[in-house]
């Protein structure tokens, strides 16, 4: 495992976007400036059971899209 926090995005359907970091022990933190408060978790998979239909994107996954 990384010694790094790893940032990511969270999209959501119907194009939202949450802003999250994974820790080096493998918990998680996702934010919404918006609506909800910060979901804190064991793990991503356990975090991603509040977001239904959400996809994680890396900033690799990020940097090799095409830009529009």
């Amino acid at each position: 495992m990384t010694d790094l926090t790893r940032p990511f995005q969270l999209h959501m359907p119907g194009e939202r976007i949450l802003h999250g970091a994974q820790f080096p022990s493998g918990r998680v933190m996702i934010e919404d400036e918006d609506d909800i408060p910060p979901v804190y978790a064991v793990s991503l998979g356990a975090a991603l059971e509040r977001f239904p239909g959400g996809v994680v994107l890396w900033p690799e996954d990020l940097a090799a899209r095409p830009a529009n």
